[in-house]
């Protein structure tokens, strides 16, 4: 396979064209930034799997004019050196490079706990911060910017004193470094701005610095997208030009991306986003320079990414949350165990979510991320018997990690098949990673001792009876129906009998209900051809879902043409459509189908009638309360993880 020939990045040769895209590692770092035993086993366990090249999560050349928190590793201080040289030695170990990704700081998209502390964030020119657009950055001065640009040397420098393969430059989704290359946020009339040219005098001193302190034969990788798909934002004829700049300075690979934080599910494509969905953007470079070019994006899927090698769009491909899902990816592709590979889902819940919040970066499906030794699966001493009462994501994980550590475990399941909810939730084809999902847990508890009984449904008895030592519920949850005046004259169904059963629905269909079912469902039926009109209660739609994943789910839904109404619900069926009240209004509605997609309800019977008469009793996922799939896995692996541990 292409996938496993060794490449070459300006002097450092790359085992295989497998690239650990860069992810933010968190409060896994310690207290004061430092990349600890921790980061460590991160990226040691990464190395193992198999991957050629890891590359860090972002890394400060200084914090001088830009106040981040502590928790951030910074290149300005010898006092890192130690760990990253730990870091080295620990991927090297397993035949991998490392390269170290640095940032000039985030300018106008910095967190806003900046503010909170008093700190005035940065930008080439006054603009809007992302996140408090009434907050306008100040324009870093001639000489601080000429001063943060030679600190990319000294960074460098210490780079090399630690062992490191190659640095990558964060120019990219942005951030400062992009801010100063992109005409939309940078209107200077100094050396650094005023044409296409002096917009890369930034770039282009960092780099000068870099080889003056390092060398040739460290290798340099610029990130950047050529796409931000933002109004005023850089078009892909000025990036191809500034590809050849690039190269021109030096620079001995570009890793090419797409997009920045307006349009964050470029920089961050959601499952909706196509798999390879920034492959296009590399192959548009890859015919205008000699580097070597590496592309990322959803591209976690092994066929895929071997034939974009195979076809010459890229010399490299990146993968960072399929890594956080799976560190062994690369070993099992080579191994050809790809019905081995636990799937990325795209949602950032376990990823980005976990992050922003202050927490470790960690995983969706792979709690283990980020907590590789903490969490690692002990085998219990003595033999215990486990009875698993539901076989949906949270029963099927709860029996995986139980076989794993050596329980006897038995798995009921009410119906002739395992999936649970994942079955409805899948049918959209933009949500094939969750069927990709369901596949991976059936696969594997087919390779393990579980027993399962199929179309049988529970009782308090018969759980008693059955004599475990413990007992997990994982009885998911349901969607009920409507309640409401005049449903005897119009059939109304709900959004998880029609994708379940792939009920056909007239040309105009009405769908109540704004959350996650509801808007995907709206989409899914859009796309089929009919017309759709949502309504919600509330005055805002999506309100809990993650940024990227929330922006790309409401682009789809004005693409394809779904009216949304907010405010307003439904007061009572009537001939020819519902009657609705929308605003503090009442009008009609009129629609050939109607869909629900109310909240879901927990199936929670089977906990309330055991809790106090058996030892041992546990419940977990949607059968406590209906939320997202990291908490149905989450809490399947942590409870199978700790009983009798």
């Amino acid at each position: 396979m292409k996938l496993f020939e060794p490449g070459k990045i300006g002097t450092m040769e790359v085992k295989n064209r497998i690239v650990m895209a860069p992810m933010g590692v968190g409060r896994m770092s310690e207290t004061d930034g430092d990349w600890g035993a921790r980061v460590r086993d991160y990226y040691m366990l990464r190395a193992r799997g198999g991957t050629g090249l890891i590359t860090t999560s972002l890394t400060f050349v200084s914090q001088k004019f830009e106040y981040m928190a502590n928790h951030f590793l910074n290149l300005y201080l010898d006092s890192h050196l130690e760990s990253l040289s730990k870091i080295v030695e620990a991927v090297h170990q397993y035949g991998a490079k490392l390269s170290v990704q640095l940032t000039a700081g985030f300018g106008r998209v910095g967190p806003t706990y900046q503010q909170e502390l008093g700190a005035i964030p940065i930008s080439a020119s006054p603009t809007p911060c992302y996140f408090t657009p009434e907050v306008i950055a100040r324009p870093i001065t001639t000489q601080e910017a000429e001063e943060l640009s030679q600190a990319f040397g000294e960074a460098a420098k210490r780079c090399r004193m630690a062992g490191v393969d190659a640095i990558e430059l964060h120019g990219h989704e942005g951030y400062l470094l992009d801010q100063f290359m992109s005409e939309l946020w940078n209107q200077r009339n100094d050396k650094y701005g005023g044409s296409r040219e002096k917009r890369l005098t930034f770039a282009r001193e960092a780099i000068t610095a870099i080889k003056r302190e390092v060398g040739e034969d460290l290798p340099v990788i610029y990130r950047f997208g050529i796409d931000h798909y933002l109004e005023g934002g850089r078009s892909v004829e000025e990036s191809l030009w500034i590809a050849k700049q690039l190269e021109a300075m030096g620079v001995d690979a570009l890793h090419v991306d797409a997009g920045c934080y307006e349009t964050s599910w470029w920089p961050h494509p959601p499952t909706y986003q196509p798999a390879g969905c920034m492959v296009d953007m590399a192959e548009k470079v890859k015919p205008v320079v000699k580097v070597p070019i590496i592309t990322v994006g959803r591209l976690q899927y092994p066929i895929l990414a071997e034939r974009v090698l195979q076809e010459g769009k890229a010399d490299f491909v990146a993968i960072g949350r399929g890594l956080l899902a799976d560190p062994d990816w690369p070993n099992k592709v080579m191994e050809g165990r790809l019905d081995d590979i636990r799937p990325c889902l795209g949602d950032h819940e376990g990823c980005l979510a976990e992050l922003v919040s202050g927490k470790t970066t960690s995983c969706t499906v792979n709690p283990a991320c980020g907590h590789e030794k903490e969490w690692a699966l002990t085998p219990i001493k003595n033999k215990k018997k486990l009875l698993i009462v539901g076989g949906g994501p949270a029963g099927m994980e709860a029996a995986h990690v139980a076989a794993l550590r050596g329980l006897d475990v038995t798995l009921w399941e009410k119906t002739s098949r395992l999936g649970g909810n994942l079955w409805p939730a899948s049918v959209p084809e933009f949500k094939k990673d969750l069927r990709d999902l369901m596949n991976y847990q059936v696969t594997q508890l087919k390779k393990l001792p579980v027993k399962i009984e199929f179309d049988r449904e529970a009782t308090a008895d018969d759980i008693i009876n059955f004599g475990a030592d413990s007992v997990i519920l994982a009885t998911g949850a349901i969607q009920e129906n409507l309640h409401i005046p005049g449903i005897n004259r119009h059939e109304v169904i709900t959004a998880v009998t029609l994708l379940l059963n792939k009920t056909e629905v007239n040309k105009s269909v009405l769908v109540m209900g704004g959350g996650l079912i509801g808007c995907e469902t709206a989409v899914y039926l859009a796309q089929k051809g009919h017309q759709v009109t949502l309504t919600s209660r509330r005055t805002n739609i999506l309100t809990d879902m993650k940024l990227a994943n929330r922006h790309m789910l409401l682009k789809m839904m004005a693409d394809y043409n779904v009216q949304v109404l907010t405010n307003c619900w439904p007061v009572q069926i009537v001939a020819g459509g519902i009657l609705v009240k929308h605003n503090d209004h009442e009008n009609i509605l009129k629609v050939d189908s109607l869909i629900s997609a109310a909240e879901m309800r927990a199936c929670n019977e089977l906990h309330r009638t055991l809790s106090g008469r058996i030892e041992g009793l546990y419940a977990i996922g949607d059968c406590i309360k209906p939320r997202r799939i990291i908490n149905a896995i989450w809490e399947a692996f942590h409870t199978a993880r700790k009983i009798y541990g």
